[in-house]
């Protein structure tokens, strides 16, 4: 995730938990997303890297290979659902939506759909961005975030930090 892609919400927190906790939270509450496009761009950037992070990030090689396998499922799912193509590289589908997210943010819907069209994104920038105003309850997702925090924090989980 870039640095400043959850600008000063997350100061002194741990990068990559940050990236997960907004992952968990988006998709353990797809009610409270309604409406809500910038935070819900930046929790499926969130879920993508995360999901690369825990395969494939050294710090995360002790971590339960069920809720890594998991995690990749789920990313291919919200992909899927976006439109984005399962080979697509995971830096360029979370930098195309944390620009959007920003741009949303900063009330800028032209950058936002910009930031939505081409690269990654294989439909229209306005559909996607209707998608993510109106983002579908994703349950493989919301249980692969779900076990990942189990793994973390909960019995024998070896990453209590977050």
């Amino acid at each position: 995730m870039p640095q400043d892609a959850f600008g000063n919400s997350v100061i002194g927190q741990d990068p990559a938990m940050a990236a997960f906790n907004e992952a968990l939270f988006a998709f353990s509450h797809p009610q409270m997303m309604q409406k809500r496009p910038a935070a819900m761009a930046l929790a499926v950037a969130s879920l993508d890297a995360m999901a690369g992070q825990f395969s494939t990030g050294g710090r995360w090689m002790a971590f339960d290979p069920l809720a890594k396998m998991e995690m990749l499922q789920a990313r291919q799912r919200v992909r899927a659902i976006m439109g984005i193509p399962e080979t697509a590289p995971s830096q360029a589908v979370i930098d195309q939506l944390v620009k959007a997210s920003k741009a949303l943010d900063a009330g800028d819907q032209a950058a936002a759909l910009a930031a939505l069209s081409g690269g990654v994104f294989t439909r229209p920038a306005a559909q996607t961005l209707a998608l993510l105003t109106h983002f579908p309850d994703v349950p493989v997702a919301n249980h692969a975030t779900m076990d990942a925090n189990r793994g973390m924090s909960g019995p024998g989980g070896s990453f209590p930090f977050h």
